[in-house]
């Protein structure tokens, strides 16, 4: 029972993890672009982050202390499928975590900052420019995840024994 517990869980947090990354970026950032101005938006995004990540860290910390407790006590460490599981759950967490506490707060301070120069100024291409750079990490970062994540959902449907 518990072993059927702690695999749900593994699951639920990994489909929830990875769908909430595919929900924004495939449909609700482009909606909210779409409809508000790019001031607006940015805004909304903005106050969307830091529980988009919180839900990333909750649902890493899940799978990651499941994926523990199912290899140590139903499983051995030193399987291949083990060994996969946990490092690329703490890729993802160390991605996710760099993203949310490292880059979010840098470009949010950038994006702060650009909006104090005029459109098309020179101080406001320059900054700009570093906001698509820290924009270009974080789609990045976020499709990594996402890339791993739907690679351990194929793992775990693999090895699935019934």
């Amino acid at each position: 029972m518990i072993q059927t517990a702690l695999k749900f869980l593994y699951s639920l947090s990994l489909t929830f993890w990875i769908g909430s990354i595919f929900f924004f970026s495939m449909f609700a950032a482009p909606s909210i672009f779409k409809v508000l101005t790019r001031e607006q938006a940015g805004n909304v995004v903005s106050d969307i982050f830091p529980k988009y990540y919180f839900v990333s860290y909750v649902c890493g910390a899940v799978a990651l202390i499941s994926s523990i407790l199912l290899i140590y006590f139903w499983s051995t460490f030193s399987s291949t499928n083990s060994i996969i599981k946990i490092a690329a759950l703490f890729i993802m967490m160390g991605l996710a975590v760099y993203a949310g506490e490292v880059n979010r707060p840098e470009a949010h301070k950038v994006r702060t900052e650009m909006r104090s120069f005029q459109e098309g100024s020179q101080e406001y291409k320059e900054i700009h420019k570093e906001f698509r750079r820290l924009h270009r990490i974080s789609a990045i970062t976020n499709g990594a995840i996402f890339i791993l994540g739907i690679a351990l959902v194929f793992l775990s449907a693999y090895t699935n024994r019934e």
